[in-house]
């Protein structure tokens, strides 16, 4: 709502609140000028690079569960309320936290890092032998792990890749990023500043995209008694240690547990309840439906990230949105039109009326915490 001021409030405005607002105003002006994130090659680029080779960047992360961390401020000042805050943060994260890595784990056993790195890049090569006409190919595909050679690779296609479960496991988002970077091709900004360019755009590489691919969602439980039931259940099984001993009584651990046992039993089915359901149908059949979801996000990717390096079209932040491709299944394909994320692509299943969240943190497997341990170790080694 905006503020009102009478005749005398007026008048009484302060040169100093005058001031703020010459302040704020210059502020505005210098409020750097958005730029959408994507970089597409020039028609001269794209008829230099001809048969390019892709390095896949190995996930470190394999399939994340996402949750939400709650801030907890102090409840007073000083030392007694910073302590009281950690408290109250510790015992309203700890399930959640628990939860979300329980999910984690048990995924990392069956969909391993590995295994996520040999899908995308045979989807890369499949989108190399089914080359579309361009003048840019895909050459050979290999893997590269940043913990053990790190840095930018050179006259390279990379391709990096994010998985995570929605806080509510409702939805799978697979996310793409390709980049291509050449030492005799630096980027050189298409985009016109009133002054000097930004810092980011003075460098970094000379094609730049991203490709989202959001699994079609699965149908949401339905609260009732006997689910109740169940999810009490599922709390208490997930409060267990390692060893599969209970919280013991009196401490953090159990003071959560009992919390979340509250809330399982009211009646209102929050986003961590449904996922404590929905995680474990993802798991069905040995992950048959989480693996074809990520080859089709694979396939997604690899199939636009070609078609994109041949697109010498420079995005606009003030475009619109273009439809590109509606599948069997009513699946669409759409190019991002406006904003930072203008030029980027999103592969969605339809009919989708509450999109996923997936909150501030992300959880990881200890089958995948292990994997990367090992990198560590051998890029000491080297």
């Amino acid at each position: 709502m905006a503020a009102r001021f009478s005749g005398s409030q007026m008048n009484c405005f302060s040169s100093r609140a005058m001031a703020s607002v010459m302040c704020l105003s210059l502020a505005a002006c210098a409020t750097p000028q958005a730029v959408p994130h994507a970089r597409a090659l020039s028609q001269a680029h794209i008829g230099q690079l001809g048969q390019t080779p892709v390095s896949i960047t190995g996930t470190e992360v394999g399939v994340g569960k996402s949750w939400y961390y709650t801030e907890v401020n102090g409840a007073g000042g000083g030392l007694a309320g910073v302590i009281g805050g950690a408290i109250a943060g510790a015992i309203i994260n700890a399930a959640p936290s628990a939860r979300a890595h329980r999910q984690a784990t048990e995924i990392a056993e069956i969909v391993t890092p590995e295994t996520l790195n040999q899908s995308i890049a045979a989807e890369f090569r499949a989108a190399a032998r089914a080359h579309r006409g361009g003048a840019v190919t895909f050459g050979d595909v290999g893997l590269s792990q940043k913990l053990v050679t790190p840095g930018v690779l050179d006259d390279v296609v990379e391709i990096a890749t994010t998985y995570t479960l929605s806080e509510d496991s409702s939805v799978l988002r697979v996310v793409g990023v390709a980049t291509y970077q050449n030492a005799a091709l630096p980027y050189k900004t298409p985009h016109t500043f009133k002054n000097q360019p930004p810092a980011a755009e003075t460098k970094g590489p000379l094609y730049r995209n991203t490709f989202t691919y959001f699994s079609t969602p699965l149908p949401l439980p339905v609260l009732s008694p006997e689910l109740k039931e169940r999810l009490v259940a599922s709390v208490t099984e997930s409060a267990r240690d390692d060893n599969g001993a209970p919280p013991a009584p009196g401490s953090s651990e159990h003071r959560s547990m009992m919390r979340e046992v509250e809330l399982a039993r009211d009646d209102k089915l929050s986003v961590g309840e449904s996922s404590l359901f929905l995680a474990r149908e993802w798991l069905q059949d040995e992950g048959a439906r989480l693996m074809r979801e990520i080859q089709n996000a694979h396939a997604f990717i690899a199939t636009y990230a070609l078609l994109d390096i041949n697109r010498a079209v420079v995005p606009s932040v003030d475009g619109v949105d273009e439809l590109l491709e509606t599948t069997a299944h009513d699946r669409t394909v759409r190019r991002i039109g406006s904003g930072v994320e203008a030029g980027s692509y999103v592969s969605s299943a339809p009919n989708v009326t509450e999109p996923a969240t997936y909150g501030n943190a992300v959880a990881v497997g200890k089958a995948t915490v292990e994997y990367v341990r090992g990198l560590k170790r051998e890029a000491k080694a080297n």
